[in-house]
């Protein structure tokens, strides 16, 4: 399952993983050099598999490679944060979770 690839759906503000026909994403806004992440939707299927959290982890990778700095309004993406300190370095400055 560790073999998926995320798309940046720039049109949609998304970033895409399409796994065993499904379709799971993490939902944007970009401002400027900040991206706010304001929701993952992952198949209940997918969920049970472990997709979210690998997900996520590809979205941060994403992140870092743009060079830009994320705020994560969406509590799904706070945790995992909160859960992955090493992720903490890609928050928007100023921002404490």
């Amino acid at each position: 399952m560790k073999d998926f690839t995320i798309i940046d759906n720039k049109e949609a503000r998304q970033f895409e993983a399409h796994i065993a026909g499904q379709l799971a994403k993490v939902i944007y806004e970009r401002n400027g050099s900040r991206i706010f992440l304001t929701g993952a939707e992952v198949p209940p299927t997918l969920e049970k598999q472990g997709v979210l959290p690998m997900m996520l982890g590809k979205v941060m990778e994403e992140i870092s490679a743009q060079n830009i700095r994320m705020v994560p309004s969406s509590k799904k993406v706070a945790e995992y944060v909160r859960s992955n300190p090493k992720w903490k370095t890609l928050l928007a400055h100023g921002l404490h979770i």
